[in-house]
């Protein structure tokens, strides 16, 4: 038999790849440190997913198995082959495939406040509420530029945490169904995250959402910070127009489309600077002297002159203060100001189902009275004034509802119930908007903050004092609602009871 030419090399090449099997691991070992993180770094960018645990990755691509574990009759379990960990990643390692985006922005940059006060919180909120409604990739600034907005590493990472929870409590609240945006916070004083001008250069960066008392640059670099707005009464720091011109101009140099402005759909009272001039506004959230660190940081003069902030005092309080007598209390060892109690406050709601909200709401109002002389009147809204109420055929009657408040004031404040009193809402503004009651100071959530100064209007029509409005921010999850309760209760009892069937 005629031997062919090319044999002599086929068995030189079968023989290199013998050695070429055996000798790999060890050529792989020798250079692992930059193999690997190369690699590594390689298969996360082609998977597209942070889901890939490091380790683990590492660990398959630089472990190679002594010579001995080679043989033949050795277990498979060398190298674990790129194609096998992509098919650890759901989809195979493609991005997951992700429906056509019905929002009208690519990506939002929303700006926000590192929170000092109740009011940098409810202006937060406001611009949040509106940013994730407009976008499914959202990145969230927070600024932290003046001196009262220094906060240690603690309370930075906490307040990250409650933004994404808030987030997350918008989205399944307003748009169930929709899915997880993508969300990043960056708090500009975080350690090792990205600055506000690397989101700003973004080339997906479609829209900056924002309030005109949260940002402003008038220069014509998207680099400075002007000064203009810094003293403008009413606007603080305002001029997001001349924000995105600045941020346009920076972008238009680097051939990136421009961005356009987006202000809050839906600005509330409670995050206006009004509300902060307001001495009769008292945030009970807050220290005493928050109100006075937001008007120097406005450059807005206090509205009873220089010195602390005056939240003013009750009637109670002025004749103590008055009489030489301590203005301070001493409760369970924490120090109690009578400037924070009243002699004669108003609470009012539908309390229907008694949830958390309203019990955090009830506390507050009890908190806020006069120890030993002070009355607390909780108004129920009747029956009759319920009708329009989603699900209102569900609403428990006012009996009922009544009976609730009256079971937990009982157990929260046993010693004061003789100085409270539960009576019907009948009208608008309920007893508080009566001439012959005296009253105070009114307990309120700072949503329905409007409503108390409308009553204050109608007080000072019927030539009343204004009451002062003891405003709490609401922090419950947007499930934790009347609605919410009286949906389930309609849900439960059209669904039969398994345990019987």
């Amino acid at each position: 038999m005629r031997r062919s030419p090319f044999q002599p090399l086929v068995f030189v090449l079968s023989l290199s790849s013998k050695w070429m099997a055996r000798t790999a691991p060890t050529l792989v070992a020798a250079f692992s440190p930059p193999i690997t993180v190369f690699a590594a770094a390689a298969i996360r960018q082609a998977v597209g997913t942070e889901d890939l645990d490091h380790e683990c990755l590492v660990a398959n691509l630089r472990s190679p198995l002594p010579r001995r574990d080679m043989r033949k009759d050795s277990p498979a379990r060398s190298f674990a082959p790129i194609s096998t960990i992509l098919k650890a990643v759901p989809n195979g390692g493609a991005s997951p495939p992700h429906a056509v985006s019905k929002r009208p922005y690519k990506h939002v940059m929303a700006i926000l406040s590192v929170p000092c006060t109740s009011i940098d919180r409810i202006a937060n909120e406001a611009i949040l509420e509106t940013a994730i409604a407009k976008t499914d990739k959202l990145s969230v600034v927070l600024r932290s530029e003046d001196s009262r907005s220094s906060r240690s590493l603690v309370s930075l990472r906490g307040y990250v945490g409650e933004i994404y929870s808030q987030l997350w409590d918008l989205v399944m609240d307003e748009f169930p169904g929709r899915g997880v945006p993508d969300v990043v916070v960056y708090p500009q004083n975080l350690p090792n995250t990205a600055p506000e001008s690397w989101i700003d250069i973004q080339p997906d960066l479609d829209c900056v959402c924002t309030h005109d008392s949260l940002c402003g640059w008038v220069s014509e670099e998207a680099t400075g910070r002007g000064e203009r707005f810094r003293k403008q009464g009413g606007a603080g720091r305002g001029g997001l127009k001349e924000h995105v011109d600045a941020l346009n101009a920076e972008r238009l140099r680097r051939k990136l489309n421009p961005v356009v402005a987006l202000p809050p759909e839906r600005w509330p009272i409670g995050a206006q600077v009004q509300t902060a001039q307001d001495d009769k506004v008292i945030f009970l959230d807050d220290e005493p002297d928050a109100k006075s660190a937001i008007l120097h940081a406005l450059g807005l003069e206090n509205v009873n002159g220089a010195g602390d902030y005056d939240i003013g005092q009750s009637s109670a309080s002025d004749s103590s203060t008055s009489s030489g007598s301590s203005s301070n209390l001493f409760l369970s060892g924490a120090p109690i100001s009578s400037n924070d109690l009243f002699e004669s406050v108003a609470v009012g709601g539908t309390f229907d189902g008694l949830h958390f909200g309203h019990r955090k709401l009830l506390t507050i109002a009890v908190s806020s009275v006069q120890p030993m002389t002070g009355r607390l009147l909780v108004g129920i809204t009747e029956d009759d004034m319920l009708k329009h109420k989603t699900c209102s055929e569900d609403i428990l009657k006012y009996e009922q509802r009544a009976a609730g408040v009256y079971d937990f004031l009982k157990r929260l404040a046993p010693g004061c119930l003789n100085r409270i009193k539960i009576v019907p809402i009948k009208d608008r503004f309920g007893p508080p908007g009566q001439a012959d009651l005296f009253f105070d100071a009114l307990v309120l959530s700072h949503e329905v903050l409007e409503t108390g100064y409308h009553l204050n209007k109608h007080r000072e029509l019927m030539g009343l004092n204004p009451l002062y409005l003891l405003c709490t921010r609401r922090t419950e999850a947007r499930g934790m609602s009347s609605t919410a309760l009286r949906k389930a209760r309609t849900q439960a009892s059209n669904t039969p009871d398994k345990s019987t069937v």
